[in-house]
Formats: structure tokens, sequence, C-alpha cells
């Protein structure tokens, strides 16, 4: 029996209704005990945990996701590979419905209301890999990589319409993340030396869609993976598509204030385990996946670095300016060690939108 539509105008109490029936539908005589707001991210979704009570065998508790608006929710906006018309289910219900086919790490749908507005989901629990690493930096994080590996190796275009197989970062998108960059995260700057960093951009997205793709999460970062139980749960693998099998790996590595556990020579270690475990789109050699996860780290820390900025500017979202200094510090660490990005390390230096620098008195840094 499908849940009853949910048109209450009020979110949470609309949620609660759509949540107490599936629960009657899946668990006969389960009732929703309480249902609270949870903390959302940067995206067009919110979510709420409700209690259960009764029922047999009913979990204890159930996540509802709360698409605040379903169109956008449907496709990355940026992609837009699915044309006017728009695709004809939620990513997160297509790409979960494929991926439960190859893991138990991502949660499970139990329901979906028919306006597509809320999903019913298993609690995975709120612990991220970010908090559940402290105690075993190394071991953790090497478990989460070992995950990707796998994934990586098993995930196939079985021709049942995964929409991860229907995109990919090619160089068209690379080249929209680095003009996102230069849009929203650098403040004026001499024109030549945009168009210098511009130049180099290019040829740099050229340089990463040249290489071999998987899929990919597109977000495989230490917030998106929870340790559940003991087992690591992946979430919001709605943007999934083909990319470098480096990039989910740079995500994992360079996200935010990660690099505050991950130290340089951790990340090698952690790179060199990794390439031991690739078995899909591997790279001839451990210096070539070197350099190819530094231009792929660069590029993703530059586009977070303008979309930060894009997300206080245009969605009225400022929080996550408050990753932005650890971001710009790893940004110039990958500048300086990576090549054919000079003119791109001086726009940078001179005008990245740094909340750190611009924060510092002019005479702390060195100006009159």
């Amino acid at each position: 029996m499908p849940p009853r539509s949910t048109r209450a105008a009020d979110p949470l109490r609309a949620a609660r209704e759509f949540c107490a029936s599936v629960a009657a539908d899946l668990w006969p005589g389960a009732e929703v005990a309480s249902l609270a707001a949870m903390r959302g991210d940067a995206s067009t979704r919110s979510y709420a945990r409700g209690e259960l009570s009764g029922g047999r065998a009913a979990p204890a508790t159930v996540v509802v996701m709360m698409m605040q608006d379903a169109g956008v929710a449907m496709s990355s906006e940026e992609l837009n590979v699915f044309g006017n018309e728009g695709p004809k289910e939620l990513a997160f219900v297509n790409v979960g419905r494929f991926l439960a086919r190859l893991t138990d790490s991502v949660p499970a749908i139990h329901a979906v209301s028919p306006d597509s507005r809320f999903l019913l989901l298993e609690d995975v629990g709120d612990v991220p890999v970010w908090e559940a690493a402290a105690p075993a930096v190394e071991a953790t994080f090497g478990r989460a990589l070992d995950l990707l590996a796998d994934l990586q190796a098993r995930a196939k275009d079985d021709g049942s319409g995964c929409y991860a197989f229907r995109q990919a970062f090619d160089e068209k998108l690379f080249a929209w993340e680095f003009e996102h960059f230069l849009e929203y995260g650098v403040a004026a700057a001499p024109p030549a030396l945009v168009e210098a960093s511009r130049v180099e951009l290019k040829a740099a997205a050229g340089r990463l869609a040249a290489l071999p793709r998987v899929f990919a999460h597109r977000d495989y970062h230490a917030w998106n993976i929870h340790v559940h139980d003991g087992r690591l749960r992946i979430i919001d693998f709605q943007d999934a598509l083909l990319a470098p099998a480096l990039y989910d790996v740079a995500s994992l590595l360079t996200d935010r204030i990660t690099p505050e556990r991950i130290t340089p020579a951790l990340e090698e270690a952690l790179l060199v385990h990794y390439y031991a475990r690739q078995k899909a789109g591997r790279l001839e050699s451990l210096d070539a996946t070197r350099s190819a996860y530094r231009l792929l780290a660069l590029q993703r820390v530059l586009k977070v670095v303008g979309r930060f900025h894009y997300l206080a500017e245009v969605k009225g979202k400022p929080h996550y300016l408050g990753f932005l200094p650890a971001v710009c510090r790893t940004a110039r660490r990958l500048l300086a060690s990576s090549d054919g990005v000079a003119a791109t390390a001086e726009l940078f230096d001179t005008a990245g939108k740094d909340p750190s620098r611009e924060a510092r008195p002019a005479a702390a840094a060195g100006k009159t």
C-alpha cells in the first residue's frame, strides 16, 4: 500500500504523517513516538529522525529525507544532462537502487512519497568518519579507501539505467568548476593575471579529462561516510557520475579540515595504500598516480573555495565559510607542488578570497 499524499504546510508535520503511514504499512503496529529535525547540509535536502515504538521487527529509529524542492533535487544544476524534461526519479533513489545491489554500505530506502518530497531511510547514525577516526586515523581512513576501491571495481554499467553512467567529469565540467572558482573564489585582480590563470586551468581540465574514468561518488569525504555498529555507511551519493578514480580519493583526504588529521606524510602513506588495492582506473605507476592525485586534489579544492563563497553569497548559507582557512591552506600547498599552475598560484596568493588572510591586520599582512 503506498503512503498517503504529503501536502501539509508544516514540513515536519507532513514528514511525521508520512513516516507514520509508511511505518504502519511496513511494520504493523508501529507508531512514531517522536520526530525531530536533524542538521542539514549544503543541499536542498533536510532531515528528521523518527523514533518508532511497537510493531514487529520495526527499527528503533528511521530518518526522513525532506526535499525543499523536488525538482531541483532531481539532478545537479551544473550537469543538466537530462534536458528540459529532467530525470524520471530522484537521483538518490536511482543511484541508491544500483548501489544496494553491490554493497550493504548504503542505507535502505524504505519508501518514497508519491510527490517525491519525502523519503523514509534506514538510520545510519550520526558519527562520521571524521569523528570516528580520531583514535585511529590511518586505520579508519584506510578502511574508507578499501571500501572505495572495492566499490570502484564492482560498479559497472549493467544497463539498468543508473544515472551515474549518463554523466561524467569531462573537460567541460572540470572547466566549469574551475570557472566557478575564478568567479566566486577570487577578488578583484589584474585581468591579465586572471586570463593567464584561466589558460592554465583550461589546460589542466584537458589533462584531467583524459584520465580513465570509473564510478565516482563525487562527494566521498569524511562527513559523508558514517561509522554505524562498526560498519562504514555511505550517504549523499545522489551526484554519482563517472570520474577519474583518484577524484574520490582526493575528496576523502583533502576535503574541508581533513588535513588537520591527514598530514602530508599520512596522505602519502594512504595514497600508497590505495594504489596497492586499486583495480579499476589504475594508472601505470605510483608516480603517475601521485601526479594525477595532486592535480585532482587541486581542482577539487579550488572548486570548494568558489563553491563555499557561492553558497554564502548566492544561496545565503555562510556556515561553510568557516572551513575556508583550512581549505585555502590546502590550496596553497597543492599549488606549490603542482606543475603548470604558476599564474594560478600568483592569483590565489594575491586575490584568493581567504577569510584568514582577510581577517589579518594590514600591518601583519605586510601591507601599509
